[in-house]
């Protein structure tokens, strides 16, 4: 799992005494800021995406939270279910942020994807050569890069962006964004 090693490298920088942003903390407010950094940091783990989605879903609908509103809800009388509550949302924002390339001007989502893809196939042809079964979206013969990203954006993206504008509704704002850059695939693939 690739972000266990980011939490590590994480660590291993941060903790360099001219960089150790942590020196003056006391050991159990560095251990509450390690615990929520590396919940965040796996939060970025697709394979987390369904989870997250749907206990951030069950906050959203049981609180009856809407774009914004309705958040004192969210408190409890519970400090520790207020705990548990912020880490969900740290966890979703990071998420959120980290799946937000589609959500950019088009200039700088056209250009990411293109090197995301350019890094997804150079490790498809290192699969092939090793005789490999070739990984999803790593095949440059058969995978359409366009009909991808509209995926991406209906089924992971906008959801994502739709769930958390309920908590921060001033993420709105990107969702234009994201119409846009879908409507550019959506034109690519049919040229």
């Amino acid at each position: 799992m690739l972000e266990n090693y980011h939490v590590s490298e994480t660590f291993k920088i941060l903790l360099k005494e001219s960089n150790n942003p942590f020196e003056k903390l006391s050991k159990a407010q560095f251990r509450t800021i390690r615990r929520r950094m590396i919940e965040c940091i796996l939060a970025t783990d697709m394979a987390n995406h369904s989870k997250l989605m749907t206990e951030m879903n069950k906050l959203v609908e049981s609180k009856k939270i809407k774009n914004g509103e309705n958040l004192e809800a969210i408190i409890s009388e519970n400090e520790a279910k207020n705990v548990e509550v912020q880490q969900m949302i740290l966890s979703e924002c990071v998420h959120t942020a980290d799946l937000s390339n589609a959500a950019k001007i088009i200039d700088v989502f056209s250009k990411w994807t293109d090197l995301v893809y350019k890094e997804f196939f150079n490790q498809g042809d290192v699969e092939l050569s090793l005789g490999r079964n070739i990984s999803m979206l790593c095949d440059r013969k058969t995978t359409n890069i366009s009909k991808s990203q509209i995926g991406f954006i209906k089924f992971v993206v906008s959801p994502q962006f739709e769930l958390i504008i309920n908590i921060l509704p001033e993420l709105q704002e990107y969702m234009i964004n994201m119409n846009k850059n879908l409507k550019y695939y959506e034109n690519e693939l049919e040229k």
